[in-house]
Parts: C-alpha cells; sequence; structure tokens
C-alpha cells in the first residue's frame, strides 16, 4: 500500500501469515507474509479522488472499519454508506444493508475550489465509522455512522433497525460501538461532537439491544471527549474510556469514573484494547503504552478498599534463566518470577521504611 496514509488494519485471528490494511478511497489490501504476496481487495474498484461524494456508488472514511467475524475468521465486513460482506477473504463483496446513513447530499459535495477542487475522499461524509460484532450471538452487529445514526441487525444484515438514542444531539460522531462480552442485549458507544464544538464526554450503554439507552459518563472531565470505550472481558462492569486527554476506568458500569493515567502522557488515546491481562492504548502522536496487569483492578472491591493490608492473588509466574529482555524501541518487558501486588490501607511512615529497608542482623553478616 505505497503511498497510503493510515487505514484500518485486521490481522487474520487464525492465520497469523495474513493481513488486511485499509487506506481512504475504500481501498483494501490482503498481505501474506508466506509469499510476500499483496493483493488488492477493495470492495469497488473504481478511485474516488478528485470529486465529491454526492454521485458516488459507496462513500468510505479515511479509516474506514474492516472487521473479521469473531465467529468465522473468514467473513469479513467492511463500512462504506453500506455494510459489505465477503467469505472469501476478500475476493467478492456483498451488500448487507440499505445505505445506514443520513445520506444528506447537501454534505457531499467538491470541497475546495472554485478552480481547484480539494477532494481526496478522506473528507467524504455520511458514512460507517465503527462497527461491532457480538462475541456472545453470531449474526448480530451493531453498526454507527459518522453523522450520528445507529442500528442493529440480528439476522446477519437481513433485517435492520434504527436504534440511535431519543436524546443524542444529531450529527453526533458514533467514534466507537463495543459489543458486550457478557450479555448480547448490552453494548457501549462513544460518541464525539467536538466537531460541532461540543467537548462534552458522551458515552452510552444499552442493555436491551438498542431498545433504550443511559448515559454511563458520570466522573469524566466534561472538556475532554471520549473517543473509545472498552469493557474488561473478565471481570463484569470494569469498563476503560480512551478521551482527548487520557484514560479513566470505572468499576461499576459507567456510574463512576476514576483516571488510570499513571505516566501515560496526556495525549488523545485514540483506541483501547484489553488483551488477557494487559491494558493497551493506542495514543495520537505519542505511541503505543501498555498497562502490563490489571489484575489488581479486576480484584478491587469497597471490602478491599477497608483491609488495612491486602494481598492480590499472584498471577502466574515461570521460572527461567535469562533477563527480562526488551531493548531499544521495542519497549521495557517486566522483570522475571513471581510479581506481587498488595494494598495499604494507610502509606508507611519513614520509620517503617527505614525498618523494612534495613537488613537484619544475619544478613549483615551473610556479607
Amino acid at each position: 500500500m505505497g503511498g497510503c496514509e493510515s487505514g484500518y488494519i485486521a490481522p487474520h485471528p487464525k492465520d497469523t501469515n495474513i493481513v488486511y490494511a485499509g487506506c481512504y478511497g475504500g481501498s483494501i489490501t490482503r498481505w501474506d507474509y508466506r509469499t510476500r504476496d499483496e493483493q488488492e481487495v477493495t470492495a469497488w474498484p473504481y478511485a474516488p479522488l478528485g470529486a465529491g461524494a454526492s454521485d458516488l456508488k459507496y462513500r468510505w472514511q479515511w479509516t474506514a472499519p474492516i472487521i473479521i467475524s469473531l465467529h468465522d475468521p473468514e467473513v469479513l465486513y467492511h463500512g462504506a454508506n453500506h455494510l459489505l460482506k465477503s467469505t472469501d477473504r476478500g475476493m467478492s463483496w456483498t451488500e448487507i444493508s440499505p445505505d445506514l446513513t443520513r445520506n444528506d447530499k447537501a454534505k457531499q459535495q467538491a470541497s475546495g475550489g472554485p478552480i481547484t477542487k480539494d477532494n481526496t475522499s478522506a473528507e467524504y461524509y455520511d458514512t460507517i465509522f465503527t462497527v461491532a460484532e457480538s462475541p456472545r450471538q453470531k449474526d448480530l452487529i451493531w453498526v454507527g455512522t459518522d453523522d450520528g445514526l445507529v442500528h442493529i441487525t440480528k439476522n446477519g444484515g437481513k433485517d435492520w433497525e434504527n436504534i440511535t438514542p431519543k436524546g443524542m444531539a444529531e450529527w453526533s460522531r458514533i467514534s466507537l460501538i463495543e459489543a458486550s462480552t457478557n450479555d448480547s442485549a448490552t453494548a457501549y458507544m462513544a460518541v464525539d461532537r467536538h466537531e460541532l464544538d461540543d467537548f462534552t464526554a458522551y458515552i452510552y450503554k444499552t442493555s436491551d439491544y438498542g431498545k433504550s439507552w443511559t448515559r454511563v459518563d458520570n466522573g469524566l472531565p466534561q472538556g475532554s471527549f471520549v473517543r473509545a470505550v472498552r469493557e474488561d472481558p473478565k471481570r463484569k462492569g470494569l469498563l476503560f474510556a480512551g478521551t482527548e486527554q487520557g484514560v479513566y476506568f470505572s468499576l461499576d458500569d459507567g456510574a463512576h469514573w476514576t483516571s488510570l493515567q499513571r505516566n501515560l502522557p496526556v495525549s488523545s488515546t485514540r483506541d483501547l484494547v484489553v488483551h488477557e491481562n494487559d491494558l493497551i492504548a493506542a495514543t495520537h502522536g505519542r505511541s503505543f503504552w501498555v498497562l502490563d496487569d490489571i489484575s489488581p483492578l479486576r480484584e478491587w472491591s469497597e471490602e478491599v478498599a477497608k483491609e488495612d493490608v491486602h494481598l492480590f492473588k499472584p498471577g502466574s509466574a515461570y521460572r527461567f534463566f535469562g533477563g527480562p529482555g526488551g531493548r531499544g524501541a521495542s519497549g521495557q518487558n517486566p522483570p522475571n518470577g513471581a510479581i506481587i501486588y498488595y494494598g495499604l490501607k494507610a502509606a508507611l511512615k519513614k520509620d517503617d521504611k527505614a525498618k523494612e529497608e534495613k537488613p537484619s542482623t544475619d544478613d549483615t553478616k551473610a556479607k
């Protein structure tokens, strides 16, 4: 994909040699590491650069979502103004939805001018911005657009229902939908309105397939809009939010939020992923960051907070020779051996710290 400036990347979950990569204009390539073969598998073979979007068959935004099915890794979904599906690794595509956007022609005209136009296709509007497939229920798909609509299908695209929250302001960007791993009827939604001069943090939740929605963003700084919301697959009610100024977490399903910034640079967090026991954050301009172990958050509770001392359950540890590894730009791995987390209700006093650090008589003699 020489010359493309970023896009959606989707690695095959079963075949690690296969990666799909998107570019603006709806372009998709499939890369095979074994053969070093890069094949164009774009859904519609037409380069839209140079023209407005009003007369196009398909409209894609810059990072048009490319989703590999959680239930069948040979199934691909690609979001344009319609949702497209492939069952043969992108060699052919089928529409499985009507136009799910507002399709406002006034917002699809050529930009720039009057002599020199400015149409790279990266600025196209009325497009699908996020697609989420339920990890629990096959053929249940949630779709959100950049012009403020939300739709759902429970039968793989045969029937669609508009489930846009009634109280949500029009023209909001549905930045990300997170389909719950705990309940098929539950989903979370990050909504972004900063380009309309509204920097409020918006997160919505539904527990009835979108029939009703509730805002669950209490405690987030209202001047820092939300880019992403993710659910922990192991502890129900543990959520993470990526905002324009950092990362937050909630232990009560979004009722309250607390900063998880620690040493993370204050930067726009565009996406989050929970991978096993780690939380991975993708920032805009400040690289990828990993919080190595979120198991204490999974164990935390009001009862734990009341204890004078609490020992968190350690994770599995492996004994082997060699250092922890990691060098250069690859980051630093955790230290070898068992990592023990504990909590103290009150901070240690200086005298206590000194006693803790001072070696015993036997240790001194041994040295």
